[in-house]
């Protein structure tokens, strides 16, 4: 399913044209496209469109994990922000969704997204609150699967599974087996001693969630969800992209905590 038919085509090429450009391999732009239109040509699914594709930039650089290096940047700056994010929880005595509007406003980093930028620091961004914050109720000792998302963000969402452990939740951290762009994955995730469960290859982990209550960071978790979803599901992003703000009429980069139901709504009626 592509929510827009055109302008998520265009954000395909351009992510991974930039990927390219990056990892200074412009020289394999050539046969980038012509692989993009394969996929294209065959894939209905943006999901799968994206992650095959990201399996190709692999192949071009011949690098297993292309954004290692800056994955282990933003895991430190992260670390620096999530000490804050810590002092603020502890004096609000670790409310839990406290911790999940801090977890949806630090989706603040990316690298791809078509007509995407950010002129705010982490540090900053985490302020933000959700223009959009949906309600739902959770009972005590529900299993909750947390999809993480990016690395650097991902320090602010192991606090955010703190609180919920705190607060009588079992929760596990979800990550994709494989790489893919600046995600975290099992290998490269600091566990911190939380349960953490891998999903095989790369395509977005909320899709092999099929238990339990899962809360799902990022717009690819979320997308993936209207296509794939199994389980009821919270999910913390921001609108990073003009589609996703102009159907839900908030500005560009709102920060947004939407139901399960809100997401098949907001991306039902694709092609």
């Amino acid at each position: 399913m592509w929510i827009d038919n055109g302008n998520c085509k265009l954000c395909l090429v351009y992510s991974r044209t930039k990927d390219l450009v990056a990892l200074g391999y412009q020289h394999r732009i050539p046969e980038m496209l012509l692989r993009l239109a394969e996929i294209v040509e065959k894939e209905g699914s943006r999901a799968k469109a994206f992650a095959e594709s990201f399996e190709y930039v692999k192949l071009l650089t011949r690098a297993g994990d292309p954004y290692a290096e800056t994955k282990r940047s933003l895991r430190e700056l992260g670390k620096n922000v999530a000490r804050i994010v810590e002092r603020h929880l502890e004096a609000v005595n670790w409310d839990v969704k406290e911790a999940l509007r801090l977890s949806a406003a630090a989706n603040i980093i990316d690298t791809s997204v078509l007509g995407y930028e950010n002129a705010k620091s982490l540090e900053e961004a985490i302020w933000d609150k959700p223009v959009i914050e949906d309600v739902f109720e959770l009972e005590k000792g529900t299993d909750i699967y947390l999809v993480l998302d990016n690395a650097g963000e991902a320090e602010i969402d192991k606090l955010l599974a703190k609180s919920l452990i705190m607060h009588g939740y079992s929760v596990t951290l979800v990550v994709r087996e494989k790489t893919y762009e600046i995600d975290e994955t099992v290998e490269s995730l600091e566990k911190d001693g939380l349960d953490v469960m891998a999903t095989p290859g790369s395509m977005p982990p909320i899709i092999y969630v099929n238990k339990g209550f899962a809360i799902a960071k990022g717009i690819a978790n979320a997308e993936a969800y209207a296509e794939f979803g199994k389980t009821q599901s919270l999910h913390l992003f921001r609108a990073k992209c003009e589609v996703i703000a102009r159907r839900l009429g908030v500005p560009k980069n709102s920060v947004l905590i939407l139901s399960s139901n809100s997401i098949k709504r907001l991306f039902g009626g694709g092609s």
